[in-house]
């Protein structure tokens, strides 16, 4: 009987290792929330964006990429690579104090206007606290866990998300959609800062589909950004 019993003993501690060593269900509502709290603090921040499927387009170039310094709430500084026709060209604005600088290859700083200062896109709303991925990541429908995933050695969870097209443009007003746009967010499992997002949807020109990746990095690093000299 007592060696029964110590057997019985083992494979009841062995069975509850195993099933100790699972991670309980993640809550997806909650992960964002707590994203969109920790983003909301931030001051300054990095981000590459890839532009890797359809065709968008200002002030007569296709966006291919960009990576901008920001220093929120409202200044930063970021150099688009843009496609005219076959030839690519880098594209520098800066924005700071609420003016519009724009750099093209081979010439000097141009202070823009109007609407074609509202015309480019200002990568310091998609951070912004108010309209931006605070505001409207936890707002997401749909919500589901995606899994554990790593970015840059950085453990995360990934969520599944669906935004309205009116809660796309309120982050980023050149992706400009008549219909939902589905997202993935990486979310750090620490620290609550979102490290990545992917969205798909019908954006592009046209209305027709299109896809970005936005690689996040640089929280509350310095930045250094300013207006250009005349």
């Amino acid at each position: 009987m007592l060696v029964r019993a110590g057997l019985i003993a083992v494979l009841a501690l062995t069975l509850g290792a195993s099933c100790g060593g699972s991670q309980p269900p993640v809550d997806a509502g909650q992960t964002l929330r707590a994203a969109a709290a920790a983003m909301a603090k931030l001051n300054t921040v990095s981000a590459d964006l890839k532009f890797t499927k359809g065709t968008i387009s200002f002030q007569g170039f296709t966006l291919v990429s960009a990576k901008t310094a920001v220093r929120l709430p409202g200044d930063s500084d970021t150099t688009y690579t843009v496609k005219q026709q076959d030839l690519a060209i880098s594209l520098e604005v800066v924005i700071a104090g609420g003016h519009v600088y724009l750099h093209l290859p081979f010439s000097t700083y141009q202070e823009m206007q109007g609407s074609q200062a509202a015309a480019i896109p200002d990568l310091a709303k998609l951070f912004d606290p108010t309209t931006g991925l605070p505001a409207i990541i936890p707002a997401g429908r749909n919500l589901s866990d995606a899994g554990a995933d790593k970015v840059d050695g950085v453990d995360v969870q990934k969520i599944n998300a669906t935004y309205s097209a009116d809660q796309l443009r309120s982050m980023f007003a050149q992706l400009s959609s008549s219909v939902d746009v589905k997202a993935v967010v990486w979310v750090g499992a620490s620290d609550h800062l979102i490290r990545k997002a992917q969205l798909d949807g019908a954006f592009g020109d046209g209305g027709k589909e299109a896809a970005v990746e936005v690689d996040i990095s640089g929280f509350n690093a310095a930045v250094n950004i300013s207006p250009p000299s005349p």
